[in-house]
């Protein structure tokens, strides 16, 4: 076997998770840890909902077999995800134009989506925004296509650079694939507007661009249903296009694995051609899906008093996390006598990015006890209330430094 490994060289640690490691075996009291992509409550601490504790033990008092559920995995998950996304009437579904496929998470739904893309188009080229979730660029890698950027927000207002955005994407070329985020863009919480996502559906259509919508963080902007207006909007537009969905983050399942993919196509024929392939991927990737994550979500989804509890749980995330945007926003905006950091208040979800970057995140670091990715993405939902201000009196010095720079 040496002979076979003896010339292969070790890939760089990931940087997110030796960021991760260092913050464990810092021993300063007071050190904040704003990488780490989970959400956190004013203790610190990513609970288990309510919702899903109940779940889970309704879950152990049925159940009465750990057999595999097949290669679709949990139908009544992939229907309670359908609906979510789609609404319950939407024509597609109705057409039976839609196919959906439990998935190891979110990241195991992209992987299916990205593995069919290069099936369906062998020269296609796969377009991500600039800046996106590190790992959308790690897939496209895995997958041996070539990585394509386009610029996302204008460095200027913050908002998202659409006509930018637009001129680069019609440089695409038919059969290239686009990365889409939905709700909560990760990691600049800046997010398109119905409009904008309609127009870029009407655009694939006619490009003939295969979309793939990542939903990671459904329900973190203004709530389910006005979440998913705009990826609606897009949708109705395109007749063609694929879907990851996570409820790691909307469930608290992270541990868990619970993801869907879902695919939309302009016939039902279609739609079930594409399900034989998305089977046979999923075969020789991961063979079957896991179980408990999707019970879960069927679970709390089928139940109407757990499904209120678990939007109610939900609501309480999202005003935290909008709480502490406006009280972060407030306080750099007082060290700073400025207004710039209102665009805070603009954004959604759990991650924003700070004019903080390379070495300046690691002198923050080892001189004040805060960590951060090397790009300046906060976790917002990784502060307390009482973090707020001692946060923005560490890093004021250094955001001044940065914006007169």
């Amino acid at each position: 076997m040496s002979a076979f490994l003896q010339d292969l060289a070790p890939r760089p640690a990931d940087a997110l998770l030796g960021l991760m490691a260092a913050f464990r075996a810092d021993p300063r009291d007071g050190k904040m840890d704003l990488g780490v992509g989970v959400y956190r409550n004013e203790a610190g601490e990513t609970p288990v909902l309510r919702a899903v504790k109940a779940a889970e033990q309704k879950i152990l008092e049925n159940q009465s077999t750990k057999a595999y559920e097949g290669p679709r995995g949990n139908a009544g998950f992939c229907e309670a995800v359908e609906t979510l996304i789609y609404g319950a009437d939407a024509p597609a579904r109705r057409d039976e134009r839609i196919v959906s496929f439990t998935a190891p998470g979110g990241c195991g739904a992209l992987f299916l989506a990205i593995t069919l893309a290069a099936r369906l188009s062998v020269e296609g080229r796969v377009w991500v925004s600039d800046p996106s979730w590190p790992n959308h660029a790690n897939l496209v890698g895995a997958a041996g296509r070539e990585l394509k950027l386009y610029p996302y927000v204008d460095p200027q207002d913050g908002t998202v650079a659409f006509s930018a955005l637009m001129d680069a994407l019609r440089s695409s070329r038919p059969g290239d694939i686009l990365i889409l985020q939905g709700p909560c863009h990760n990691p600049t919480g800046v997010d398109l507007s119905v409009e904008e996502w309609s127009y870029l559906g009407d655009f694939c259509a006619r490009q003939l661009i295969l979309p793939i919508v990542d939903i990671a963080y459904h329900g973190f902007a203004d709530g389910l249903d006005t979440d998913m207006e705009g990826v609606r909007a897009f949708l109705a537009a395109t007749p063609a296009a694929m879907l990851s969905y996570s409820a790691s983050k909307n469930f608290g399942l992270y541990r868990e694995r619970a993801g869907c993919f879902l695919l939309q196509g302009e016939t039902a024929r279609e739609a079930g051609a594409a399900a034989t392939h998305i089977a046979e991927i999923a075969r020789a990737a991961y063979s079957m899906p896991p179980a408990h994550g999707a019970a879960i979500v069927e679970t709390v989804l089928g139940d109407a008093a757990l499904q209120a509890d678990w939007r109610s749980e939900l609501d309480e995330m999202r005003t935290r996390m909008k709480t502490l945007r406006t009280a972060l926003a407030g306080a750099l905006n007082q060290r700073l006598n400025t207004n710039l950091f209102d665009q805070l208040t603009e954004q959604n979800g759990m991650f924003s990015i700070l004019p903080l970057q390379g070495p300046v995140t690691e002198l923050l670091r080892l001189q004040q006890g805060v960590y951060m990715p090397a790009s300046g993405r906060i976790n917002i939902a990784g502060l307390s209330t009482a973090d707020v201000e001692p946060l923005a009196d560490r890093i004021a010095p250094y955001l001044a430094q940065a914006l007169q720079s």
